[in-house]
């Protein structure tokens, strides 16, 4: 608005004399006779509110864009689901406690102990214009079960799922190829797709052209930047016109860009970004996730850690007091184990491993590694204090003779090195969580950590089968215990160094409220802008 400004118009910021301006008569308006102090004046009335209307629009940082773009089985991870969750909505989702509420599903039930029937919420629209209906879960389990998605994140995380059973357009039964008495939780993965378009796209037409039931569908998608605007007649409709979420790999840029005010979101902070947020007007949220940070060991290579002993060592090696106090501004508490506390079957009865680098010398002497050794941790760039949490692990293992070499890589390569190659990026560990969710239990990092993980980076076939015998347990109280004996035995044989319950930090414009984040998923449709 300066260039108006500078002509004679009053600018934005006096309200009282945009007021003045606002209330000009059409009498006095025809008294000019230039035509040009007219459009002068009416455009000092309608920019304004022109400008009011461009700032309708919510603006995010995050620190990288989906790979597989929109496609809506390709991850439940983070960066994906900060995109996915204003575009789509699985049957299901959680609260903070990891209590099962309604979302799609309207309500669900046990048919018998392969099948689960899932009733659908009524008057829920694409964002094509087609209505929501039970062919949407038929073509997510087809395609789940399809040897296309063999390497969809989604298809990890619901392997077992086999057919589905139409009833009618709002009743279908989902029939999985083993028992699942937690199947309702495995749920909020089943994201809806629009059948039509799937069939007619295919996956990479999809991704591009996503369709989905959530508050924004999109209008522009570049290498760094997705644009999306407001859906309407989606169930869950926005409070603002349009959705812009920028890549920015590094944490300054993500605050520079908050605090310049060309975002209104930045994700993926950390504590250390406090003091420059709050002292340039903006808010710090933090809150714990539901996963254990942690160094996850690669033992499917030769190496020595493969030795369960050395790998206790050097979780009694690190400082994690330290680490929180000092990195975290003590917003965390220490991972007692694989799982974060909100997590159905975390153990509560377990404690951390105790600071003691004394006695991981001794146990590292014992097992023939007196003179140390080396191995490579690769890691994320742009994770922030998390970072420098790796790093403070390399000094403290360094203290007992062990080298822990990091090497930083995008957030793309990562994900491939990690998830998808079998070599693992040739490193011997990678900075990883151990995520509760998307199914807030226990189980899921135990599975994500296991036998069952294709290519697997940790295969205890020792514990396996108890691993298998809890996940088809119907008797809860059962199932419980299980749980809680896998914990135990995960805590005892440490395939990682457990560091602490993983903190999250997000910035926030002042002008924005109602902002909450659960596991990555942005419940973008409570968001407000203040103007």
């Amino acid at each position: 608005m300066r260039w108006l400004s500078d002509r004679g118009c009053p600018a934005r910021a006096n309200p009282a004399i945009r007021t003045k301006r606002r209330r000009v008569s059409v009498r006095a308006l025809k008294r000019k006779k230039s035509s040009k102090a007219l459009i002068l004046a009416l455009l000092c009335v309608f920019l304004p509110l022109m400008a009011q209307a461009e700032d309708r629009v919510l603006r995010v940082a995050v620190d990288a864009l989906p790979r597989f773009l929109g496609h809506p089985f390709g991850s439940t991870a983070r960066p994906t689901i900060f995109t996915t969750s204003a575009l789509y909505d699985g049957l299901i989702k959680f609260d903070d406690q990891g209590n099962i509420l309604p979302w799609l599903a309207v309500s669900w039930e046990n048919v018998d102990r392969n099948t689960w029937r899932f009733t659908l919420r009524k008057n829920v629209m694409f964002s094509n214009g087609r209505p929501l209906t039970t062919e949407s879960i038929a073509t997510a389990v087809q395609w789940l079960t399809s040897p296309e998605s063999a390497l969809d994140g989604v298809r990890g995380e619901i392997p077992f799922l086999k057919s589905v059973r139409i009833i009618d357009e709002l009743n279908a039964e989902v029939i999985t190829t083993i028992p699942v008495p937690i199947m309702p939780r495995f749920a909020g993965s089943l994201v809806m797709a629009e059948p039509e378009a799937f069939a007619a796209l295919g996956r990479q037409g999809y991704a591009e052209n996503p369709v989905g039931t959530g508050p924004f569908k999109v209008d522009d998608w570049r290498s760094n930047r997705i644009v999306m605007s407001a859906f309407r007649e989606s169930w869950r409709a926005p409070k603002f016109d349009k959705l812009e979420l920028y890549a920015l790999p590094s944490i300054s840029g993500r605050v520079q860009a908050l605090l310049s005010g060309q975002v209104d979101v930045a994700l993926t902070l950390g504590p250390d970004e406090r003091v420059s947020v709050e002292a340039g007007g903006a808010i710090l949220l933090s809150w714990i996730d539901p996963s254990v940070t942690a160094v996850s060991f690669v033992t499917t290579t030769d190496s020595p850690l493969q030795n369960v002993r050395v790998r206790q060592a050097l979780n009694y090696a690190v400082n994690k007091d330290a680490i929180i106090n000092n990195l975290f501004d003590g917003q965390t508490i220490p991972a007692t184990q694989g799982v974060s506390h909100q997590a159905y079957g975390f153990n509560s009865n377990l404690a951390p491993y105790p600071f003691d680098p004394d006695k991981a010398k001794t146990m590292l002497e014992e097992e023939g590694y007196g003179d140390g050794f080396t191995f490579e941790l690769i890691t994320q760039i742009g994770m922030g204090s998390q970072s420098l949490a790796f790093q403070q692990v390399a000094v403290d293992l360094a203290r007992v003779g062990v080298t822990m070499e990091i090497r930083q890589l995008p957030a793309s390569a990562y994900l491939d090195a990690v998830l998808r190659d079998a070599d693992h990026g040739g490193a011997n560990a990678h900075a990883t969580i151990w995520p509760a969710w998307p199914i807030f239990d226990a189980l899921r990092p135990l599975l994500m950590h296991s036998c069952r993980r294709q290519p697997p980076w940790h295969c205890d076939k020792v514990i396996q089968p108890k691993i298998e015998e809890a996940l088809v347990e119907w008797d809860q109280e059962r199932g419980l215990a299980l749980r809680h004996e896998l914990m135990a035995y995960t805590r005892e044989t440490a395939p990682a160094i457990f560091l602490y319950e993983s903190p999250e930090f997000v910035g926030l414009s002042k002008r924005v409220s109602g902002y909450h984040q659960l596991h990555g998923h942005i419940a973008y449709h409570q968001i407000e802008l203040a103007y």
